[in-house]
């Protein structure tokens, strides 16, 4: 569980919609170090990392042209670990398809759900993101790792491309 979920969430969906009060940066940076400590953890928890993966995925935008570029730099250089996280190859995908299969921007209207789910502070279930109703386990192509790191992946590469890296 993440104690301040819901504050994160806005913060990041401030900055998602482009009316974020607070230091942009500063606020990315944060996600950069829970998601470097979440992917540490001695017992890793898949949905704080998932969770803080998503938060700087879909904040993506921001990093890409309004970062200062050490900012933007680990940003891209925290998705790319995640993209890259060895215990990867460890897990079976069971999934014939996954969210990230898609153009990035398609799904990030949905990030709000996706946290709260991960989080474990909705009122929706992972259901409401099945569009076909037909998933016999609603919600685990969203949490599966393989989907977490082509999000991060995805947006690490337009940041680098948008930056000229």
């Amino acid at each position: 569980m993440i104690s301040d979920a819901d504050e994160v969430i806005q913060d990041w969906e401030s900055i998602y919609q482009g009316y974020f009060l607070g230091e942009h940066d500063e606020t990315l940076l944060q996600c950069v170090e829970r998601l470097d400590g979440a992917r540490a953890a001695r017992t890793r928890d898949p949905d704080a990392s998932a969770f803080y993966t998503f938060g700087l995925v879909w904040t993506y935008a921001h990093a890409s042209y309004d970062a200062e570029p050490e900012a933007a730099r680990r940003v891209v250089a925290a998705l790319s670990a995640a993209a890259a996280d060895p215990a990867l190859g460890q897990v079976a995908c069971p999934h014939s398809g996954h969210p990230c299969d898609n153009d990035l921007d398609t799904h990030l209207e949905s990030f709000e759900v996706v946290l709260s789910l991960l989080a474990g502070e909705s009122d929706y279930t992972w259901a409401d993101l099945d569009e076909t109703g037909a998933d016999p386990h609603p919600g685990s192509h969203w949490r599966c790792p393989h989907n977490v790191a082509g999000f991060a992946r995805s947006a690490a590469d337009a940041i680098g491309q948008h930056r000229g890296w």
